[in-house]
């Protein structure tokens, strides 16, 4: 893929710049349940329309999701680079108790949510719009 200039100011923040806020807005939500049998995600809803913003403290220890309908606030527990994928994995816990595995993939300008529920696996797909930084 293309290395675009949002990704890279993305990965520029994680290595580099500890005193900065992270901000990502997405432009697309795409939801799937993991199909056991057949190996592959089930699309069970797609929101064109669905803009989004993250926003990241400066130390990384939690972030704010605002969609159009609330905003949610979120603990990250832990953070995994994986430089071969182009992808951070993070454990995060919302204000409510849930808790997910958060995958954002620079290379494919990609933010999901896993949960399980119900005995499924349930993904929540963002597609990334625009990454910045803010001094704080």
């Amino acid at each position: 893929g293309i290395f675009r200039g949002n990704q890279f100011c993305l990965l520029s923040f994680w290595s580099i710049n500890s005193f900065a806020q992270l901000n990502i807005s997405t432009n697309l939500r795409q939801d799937g349940i993991w199909d056991e049998a057949k190996e592959e995600w089930t699309l069970i809803s797609i929101d064109e329309e669905e803009l989004t913003f993250f926003e990241f403290n400066k130390e990384f220890t939690m972030f704010t999701h605002t969609t159009p309908s609330m905003t949610s606030a979120y603990i990250i527990k832990s953070l995994k680079e994986n430089e071969e994928q182009y992808e951070y994995r993070l454990e995060v816990i919302s204000d409510v108790g849930n808790k997910y595995l958060m995958i954002i993939n620079y290379q494919n300008s990609s933010l999901r949510f896993f949960y399980k529920t119900a005995g499924d696996v349930v993904m929540v797909h963002h597609t990334i719009k625009q990454t910045w930084v803010e001094d704080v």
